[in-house]
């Protein structure tokens, strides 16, 4: 909308005529058309008569209102989207607690004031810290109660439960932990406010969860010799009782992986190695397969245990590494070995 535009509004709303504008503005009624008609603009020093006379003010008629309202939001905005990397804690909060006052509906605000009142309460001591945090879990509350979008609503979970913590209560705490649907999250929120052998079962859990995903990738890697023998170590130092469950199917393939290229390098002897210690592995995963439950004995892992999803009665594994060795040419000059011969023998 245009000056003219909100004049010509705001005449017509307090039904005035343009003659009867401009005899109380002494003015010409040819100026007030040509303002409404956008053709000239009013002089500055009628501004705040033209204000005063429809109680509005000057911003409002030079359209700055909107200008101001859009520059806070944009401030609020860059400050919103930064705030986890605030080191002024106390800045974080006031800002905050602006942008809550001037868009109430906002949850995405509401969280990022009660984070900032968390972190502020860490820098607090006594009553005043613990007045900030529970001002942080009221506030993480509301978020959680009438939040819609799926990452607010995670993170005011995540905070929560550290606020409860931090409150001692670790009880309360657990129960909005047990709300994120990702059972990873889900584990970590957990471990914040957990203790003792439930604490060290979580972190066994998660611990093993990390070195599944770091294993796995690791499977994708070219440097086939140097990955077999990492993989190997890895295992060795983590689960140094040998019992390694589902991980027995890793290191197989890797090591087929790894006496094939060794193959190729004419280093028949190594090559004879991998697959002798590959076939140990293959009957090893054939025992895992055939149980309907799984557990680690090693003292880093032996708590995790668990029932198996899926077993098979029958295993294929030392089929697939036997149908690995016939249908490869790499083992053409050392398939007829004795040493690799009967390993070829189910």
């Amino acid at each position: 909308m245009t000056i003219g535009n909100r004049i010509k509004t705001l005449r017509k709303n307090a039904n005035l005529t343009q003659e009867r504008l401009a005899e109380i503005l002494s003015i010409s009624p040819q100026a007030v058309s040509r303002w409404e008609t956008d053709a000239a603009m009013p002089d500055i020093s009628l501004l705040p008569p033209i204000a005063n006379l429809f109680e509005v003010t000057t911003d409002y008629i030079l359209g700055m209102d909107n200008y101001q309202k859009n520059a806070r939001k944009a401030m609020y905005e860059a400050a919103y989207k930064d705030y986890w990397k605030s080191y002024d804690k106390e800045e974080n909060y006031k800002i905050a607690t602006e942008a809550v006052k001037e868009y109430p509906n906002s949850m995405a605000y509401l969280e990022w004031l009660a984070s900032s009142e968390y972190y502020v309460g860490l820098t607090k001591d006594g009553k005043e810290s613990t007045d900030y945090i529970e001002s942080s879990v009221k506030h993480y509350k509301s978020v959680i109660d009438n939040c819609d979008d799926k990452d607010t609503y995670d993170s005011a979970l995540n905070g929560i439960v550290l606020a409860l913590n931090m409150l001692g209560e670790s009880e309360k705490a657990k129960e909005y932990a047990m709300l994120h649907k990702n059972e990873e999250k889900r584990d970590e929120l957990l471990l914040y406010c957990s203790g003792g052998e439930e604490r060290e079962a979580l972190v066994q859990k998660i611990c093993e969860r990390y070195l599944n995903g770091l294993l796995c990738y690791f499977a994708f890697s070219n440097n086939i010799i140097e990955k077999s023998d990492a993989i190997e170590r890895i295992l060795q130092i983590l689960l140094p009782d040998g019992n390694y469950q589902y991980y027995h199917n890793i290191v197989q393939f890797s090591l087929l992986e790894k006496a094939k290229l060794l193959c190729d390098m004419e280093r028949y002897s190594d090559a004879i190695d991998a697959l002798e210690k590959a076939r140990f592995h293959s009957d090893e995963m054939e025992k895992y397969d055939r149980n309907t439950w799984f557990a680690f004995t090693s003292p880093l892992f032996n708590k995790v245990s668990g029932v198996k999803e899926h077993h098979n009665l029958t295993s294929d594994s030392v089929d697939t590494f036997i149908t690995y060795i016939n249908n490869n040419s790499s083992f053409d000059l050392v398939r007829d070995t004795p040493s690799v011969s009967k390993l070829l023998i189910k």
